[in-house]
């Protein structure tokens, strides 16, 4: 095979792997790389499927999980902005009965669904337990 459809198929998967940041395309552009250095110089397909593979496989092995190390080690669990609220202070907007399940609070500007396990009259502050769904569920501070 040509050396440069080796290089074609490298560039897919470096362009490839800037969309999926998890260092597997990028280990296969790498052996594609090798495969076209050694059709490059000559050598049959054997040899070069034989260096594809072993030099694939040392980065997955090897470098693949030295840089998802350095690269994300140190970020830290995303929240989403509904999770944010679990531990925030709420102020209770519409009284929550429990035994009705009606009741809404605000929470950082936004009015969400509460419940909480005791009743609790509009204006009491509050902090945020639990997300379930779309429903917070509450505690008085």
């Amino acid at each position: 095979m040509n050396y440069y459809v080796y290089l074609i198929v490298a560039f897919c998967c470096f362009v490839g792997e800037m969309f999926s940041m998890e260092f597997s395309l990028a280990c296969l552009g790498i052996g594609a790389l090798g495969a076209a250095l050694f059709s490059w110089l000559g050598w049959g397909i054997w040899m070069q499927v034989i260096v594809f593979t072993i030099v694939s496989s040392a980065c997955w092995i090897g470098i693949r999980p030295f840089a998802l190390k350095h690269l994300y080690g140190k970020s830290k669990k995303v929240k989403t902005p509904a999770e944010d609220v679990i531990g925030q202070e709420a102020v209770v907007e519409i009284p929550l009965d429990p035994v009705e399940g009606v009741g809404r609070v605000k929470v950082a500007g936004e009015s969400w669904k509460a419940t909480a396990e005791k009743p609790l009259p509009v204006g009491t502050v509050c902090v945020v337990e639990k997300l379930d769904g779309v429903t917070l569920t509450v505690r008085a501070k």
